[in-house]
């Protein structure tokens, strides 16, 4: 495993514990002197921001903010942000609640890779090797990332952005990539799509040795999977436009051992609270929800941001442990005929070859209970087991708890998803 920051790495406890406590006193402190929003929130909360002199006071005099308070201050002062911003970025808007304006300055751009880099040198990719790019350069800040940090890791992109997946897929071989960045429903999509092809990576000689997961949780069984496939280890990062880009990542592998592997938070760039409904923070073992403060931001900082993403901590410090490929979305849960459904259970039922991807609607029927309609989309070219729609029916019946309508779409009925996939639709009449 290869050290990406020797010196940060390298720390003993009480070095870290200084370093942490001093960067969370200055990144409150520029927040309040510099940053417009949080002079309005701070103001608003009564937030005396001097009171804060390491983690414990940060903890007890900081208030979580949340996206709803970001937007409710754009909407309120909208266009104001400071005079050097050089770059906009939105959020994707996958949430569902809005998509905030994040202001960049040149200090902020000059960052905007690092946490990519961790992850690719931990992964054992190195300068000059090249790596391919599926996330869409737009005006999120998805793309200007991943184009940052493969330039940060010294890494040559390979920008497959627009094409097919048959043309990726070609792209991959031709320019002989050692890494690739992809959501796991698209890498999904994609398997199929080489399988379809004829194409073994194992037999062609494939450069593939890393392949980068982000956005979406995934079942320990599908990754094993995709790693016999591709013959490539299945590396997740996790990050946000709220974090800056990636700021926990696997170090050797999303599976380690037929179980779920361990993201590593970089700590000096950004501090990672996991706290429970009320606030407080959870144990070891524990999930709750992530709750970033970023260290070096100054466009629009974040400052116990609750992000809405829930995750399992293993191990508190400096450099904390999280575990990896279940990361959700603390409001993902569905309450469906008084059973709490989770949508990356069905995930798990249903993503097998040969199903590229599905949709989920719950309505409510005719005689007034709550149904769930299941649409599949089938590789045409698959050989389908006849008994696979019964298979799934009953798999999600056993690990969720409920009957699902199971129907299939024509093949390219639904789009590639190359940002987070949003599969659930909820159209009952009462909620």
């Amino acid at each position: 495993m290869t050290t990406a920051n020797a010196l940060t790495e390298s720390m003993s406890g009480l070095t870290a514990t200084r370093f942490r406590d001093t960067a969370l006193v200055r990144a409150v402190r520029l927040a309040r002197d510099e940053s417009p929003f949080h002079r309005w929130f701070y103001g608003d909360h009564a937030v005396d921001v001097d009171s804060v002199v390491d983690q414990r006071s940060f903890a007890l005099h900081i208030p979580v903010a949340r996206k709803a308070d970001y937007l409710r201050y754009q909407k309120l002062h909208p266009g104001t942000v400071r005079d050097d911003v050089r770059q906009l970025h939105l959020t994707s808007g996958t949430s569902g609640v809005g998509r905030e304006v994040h202001p960049r300055t040149a200090h902020d751009l000059a960052a905007l890779g690092t946490g990519g880099a961790y992850q690719y040198f931990w992964a054992g990719l190195a300068a000059g090797e090249k790596i391919m790019l599926t996330i869409p350069y737009s005006q999120t800040m998805a793309g200007p990332y991943f184009q940052a940090s493969a330039l940060a890791a010294g890494l040559v992109p390979t920008n497959a952005f627009t094409g097919s997946t048959a043309e990726r897929i070609d792209m991959l071989q031709r320019f002989g990539c050692a890494g690739m960045s992809i959501t796991p429903s698209y890498l999904h999509r994609m398997t199929a799509e080489a399988k379809r092809l004829g194409i073994e990576p194992k037999r062609s000689g494939s450069a593939l040795r890393a392949i980068f997961l982000s956005g979406e949780p995934y079942g320990i069984e599908w990754a094993e999977s995709m790693q016999e496939f591709w013959s490539a280890t299945v590396h997740e990062g996790w990050g946000a436009t709220q974090t800056l880009g990636v700021v926990m990542a696997t170090k050797t592998g999303a599976i380690e051992e037929h179980g779920r592997g361990v993201l590593h938070g970089i700590g000096h760039r950004c501090l990672i609270e996991v706290l429970n409904p009320d606030g407080v923070a959870v144990a070891p073992g524990e999930r709750g929800e992530i709750v970033v403060t970023t260290l070096r931001t100054r466009g629009l900082p974040s400052i116990r941001f609750g992000m809405g993403d829930s995750i399992r901590l293993l191990r508190d410090g400096f450099f904390p442990e999280f575990e990896a490929g279940s990361i959700g979305r603390i409001d993902d849960m569905i309450k469906i005929r008084g059973m709490n459904i989770w949508p990356s259970a069905v995930d798990a039922a249903v993503l097998r070859v040969p199903v590229l991807d599905y949709r989920a609607i719950v309505h409510t029927a005719d005689n007034g209970s709550e149904s769930v309609d299941l649409q599949l989309e089938i590789d045409a070219a698959a050989d389908v087991d006849p008994n696979l729609m019964a298979d799934i029916a009953e798999t999600i019946k056993r690990t969720v708890g409920i009957s699902m309508s199971i129907s299939v779409l024509p093949t390219g009925t639904l789009d590639e998803q190359h940002f987070k996939s949003r599969r659930w639709t909820d159209r009952r009449a009462v909620r």
